[in-house]
């Protein structure tokens, strides 16, 4: 079944989020290609690529420039053929990349960042529209889960990226707000769709605690919390 939306109609939250991972540049090849494919039919995903990459692009600029390693520029012209015909076409998708890199980089570090900001200056306004995204990661690492949140319908949805939980433990997902963590269930190896605590606010965190299998026994988090996201309005 096609990807790309009909006449008249929004496209869904799966289709929305499916283009903000891959302006985040967290889809693997195989994703990248056949979502690449349907953008040059369909118009409204080509479109939806764009506007992520607009919203998204504001955070290369938060992260200071760093002089990469000799040896790497070395590797990268040995590895490059002469610019000509087809090489101009290869050195254009790799400039792309490394943008969308820049993007995810500098995305993971704000983010990263987001529970330490919210204990210390508390909720700020947000924004209205409803609909928020958070880039849930830990310590530096790519992003372990993308949570896409609607506050008008009260639900989320949860894909799973690079998310590893230790050997018998499970992960539990958390909403953090004024009233302190809320569980939103366990976080699984496909995608979910779970519902927001009532009250729910933008200016909220999303979290993800280490628990015995099964969940925490006592409705707030009981091990480390490894993985924190910022929600941003969409």
């Amino acid at each position: 079944m096609s990807g790309s939306d009909q006449p008249g109609t929004d496209p869904t939250p799966q289709q929305d989020m499916r283009a903000a991972e891959y302006a985040l540049g967290t889809l693997d090849a195989q994703e990248r290609a056949a979502l690449e494919r349907e953008a040059g039919r369909d118009p409204g995903t080509a479109s939806r690529i764009r506007e992520w990459e607009r919203r998204l692009a504001p955070l290369t600029g938060a992260v200071p420039p760093v002089k990469p390693p000799s040896r790497v520029r070395e590797a990268l012209l040995h590895a490059l053929p002469d610019v000509t015909g087809q090489a101009r076409g290869e050195l254009r998708l790799l400039r792309r990349q490394v943008r969308r890199w820049q993007v995810a980089a500098a995305g993971s570090g704000l983010l990263a960042a987001g529970l330490a900001l919210f204990v210390a200056v508390g909720p700020s306004r947000s924004p209205g529209g409803g609909r928020y995204l958070a880039v849930v990661q830990g310590d530096g690492a790519m992003p372990a889960l993308i949570v896409r949140v609607d506050t008008q319908t009260g639900l989320a949805q949860v894909r799973p990226v690079g998310a590893d939980a230790p050997a018998g433990r499970s992960l539990e997902l958390w909403y953090v707000g004024a009233g302190g963590a809320k569980p939103l269930g366990l976080v699984g190896a496909a995608p979910s769709q779970v519902k927001l605590p009532q009250g729910a606010a933008p200016d909220g965190v999303i979290a993800v605690s280490v628990e015995p299998p099964g969940g925490s026994p006592s409705g707030q988090p009981t091990g480390p919390v490894i993985y924190t996201g910022k929600l941003i309005a969409e």
